[in-house]
């Protein structure tokens, strides 16, 4: 029987080329219609995943699978949305106030300046750049507003869906993986188990460790500014909890300048006594105790990876980028570590069949 060429296969096979071209279209108008809810989709995804520690505590104490799902769901949604929602808004808020008032803000910012008691030359070039950035930055800050009442629609729509993908995820995430595995040809079901382990590895270690011990840290900062007095707490305790969930990162970045502030404001004394309580009360435990404790499964990815797979996901994507990112970089690194696992174990059998 002669050899077919590649038109014949194709023509033998033209139904099922036709099958997987419509299936295709199909799943690509289906993405194109949930585009608008991608944020929810992927939070509820990055929800549900380290939101399953919780359910499997739960199961163990002979809490029932949908309650466990249930109190699993809330613990994780609300802490975080809530610390975000209010951080978002406050910042919203302050960006408006700096537009109305960017006069007073550039002059109250010269006089700061001036009592600084540095060289006049050097006090003429910043006092020149603060006046040429104000005229420019400050007023585009007042076209912010004009935008976000849509954005905040979209925004409480899409953690609403979140809820619901985190919920659904929890009770039957388990059950969709293996029903995608159950069509996989049998020859490949190695692989595909390999790569499923090591995607879950990999994401637990990006996701776990850090949210975690972000999240907590971000809910400490609260009493800790309020504490201190400090101004602005929703919007310093949101920028905690995003500088704790980016490796490289520390919310040392948020503390810094506000102790700069104090000491300028009311001397070294109160400045030092800030750094101190932030340190044991809210990275001692956290960084010290808790981090290890949870990053008992790490990635095993170079932080500066996971770095731009945040900020760059971000800029590109908003909220849904930003944890998107770093699951397509988990991916990849799962799909590589299958594929080397499979590798290593066919060399292996054929080195004791050649023996």
């Amino acid at each position: 029987m002669p050899e077919k060429d590649g038109i014949s296969i194709l023509i033998d096979n033209r139904w099922m080329i036709i099958a997987a071209f419509v299936l295709l279209l199909i799943l690509g108008v289906f993405g194109y219609i949930v585009l608008p809810l991608l944020d929810g989709i992927v939070l509820g995804l990055v929800f549900a995943y380290i939101a399953r520690p919780i359910k499997r505590w739960l199961e163990e104490r002979g809490i029932g699978e949908r309650l466990s799902v249930l109190l699993a769901t809330i613990s994780i949604v609300i802490p975080i949305m809530g610390i975000l929602g209010l951080g978002m808004l406050e910042i919203i808020n302050q960006l408006m106030v700096m537009a109305k008032n960017h006069q007073q803000l550039t002059n109250s910012l010269i006089n700061f300046i001036r009592e600084l008691d540095i060289p006049e030359p050097i006090y003429i070039q910043i006092k020149d750049m603060v006046f040429n950035l104000s005229s420019t930055i400050l007023p585009m800050l007042g076209q912010i507003p004009f935008s976000v009442g849509m954005k905040l629609a979209f925004f409480i729509l899409n953690v609403i869906i979140s809820v619901f993908v985190c919920f659904f995820l929890l009770m039957d995430g388990a059950k969709f993986v293996n029903a995608m595995i159950d069509v996989v040809p049998a020859d490949k079901l190695p692989i595909v188990e390999s790569f499923k382990n090591h995607l879950d590895y990999i994401l637990a270690g990006i996701f776990l460790g850090n949210i975690y011990t972000a999240l907590i840290t971000s809910i400490l900062s609260v009493g800790v500014f309020y504490f201190f007095k400090v101004p602005h707490i929703p919007a310093l305790s949101a920028l905690i909890l995003l500088a704790g969930l980016i490796p490289i990162f520390a919310g040392w970045m948020v503390l810094g300048p506000i102790a700069i502030m104090r000491y300028f404001e009311f001397g070294g004394q109160d400045a030092m006594v800030f750094i101190l309580v932030s340190t044991f009360v809210l990275y001692a435990p956290t960084e010290l105790l808790l981090k290890p404790y949870i990053v008992g499964r790490a990635s095993r990815i170079h932080p500066l990876l996971v770095m731009l797979a945040f900020i760059g996901g971000g800029l590109v994507g908003g909220i849904g980028g930003f944890f998107m990112a770093p699951i397509f970089l988990g991916t990849l690194i799962a799909a590589y570590k299958a594929y080397m696992e499979v590798r290593r174990k066919n060399d292996e059998i054929f080195k004791l069949e050649d023996s």
